[in-house]
């Protein structure tokens, strides 16, 4: 078996990116809560299904919190990557509302410095958000944050390789 690039997971991110914002197309309005909720884990079980033996279903993703961590969190940080030359980890998760924060000053600013091509990663992180609490009641930063970190090694990971194999050749 190969092993996973930064290119390969940037697909992934952009497929499940992708899967999402169709889902919300498809539906032809805003998403209530519960729909916005089943949008998510359909796109993170697409998603989820690209990088794995087995398919990932989303009413496992629904009714199992560790599972629902696991793969979300492979695929938040599968989007960083998407992102990556567009915009930083950060600055997407400052883009991105806590629970119940509404009209925040700095959150428009942030939301502004993405630019428009930005604005997409947010708006998927922040349905993210919303669905784990909505699904499992539970709030994501720790698991954006394990993300931002599994992405900054695997980033760094990559160009050591590279460079290393600069310096055997």
């Amino acid at each position: 078996m190969r092993e996973v690039t930064n290119v390969d997971r940037a697909g992934y991110g952009r497929e499940t990116l992708e899967h999402y914002e169709q889902g919300r197309a498809a539906l032809g309005r805003e998403p209530d809560e519960r729909e916005e909720a089943r949008l998510v884990m359909a796109a993170c079980a697409y998603g989820g299904s690209l990088d794995r033996w087995d398919p990932v279903k989303a009413m496992d993703l629904q009714e199992d919190t560790e599972w629902a961590l696991e793969v979300i969190g492979d695929l938040v940080c599968d989007l960083f990557h998407t992102a990556d030359g567009t915009v930083t980890p950060q600055l997407l998760l400052d883009a991105v509302p806590a629970p119940g924060c509404v009209g925040e000053t700095a959150l428009v600013e942030s939301r502004k410095r993405l630019g428009e091509r930005g604005v997409r990663f947010a708006d998927f992180l922040a349905a993210v958000r919303r669905a784990l609490v909505t699904v499992h009641d539970l709030d994501a930063d720790e698991l954006f944050e394990r993300a931002k970190g599994n992405f900054e090694e695997e980033v760094e990971e990559e160009r050591y390789n590279a460079a290393a194999a600069r310096h055997i050749a």
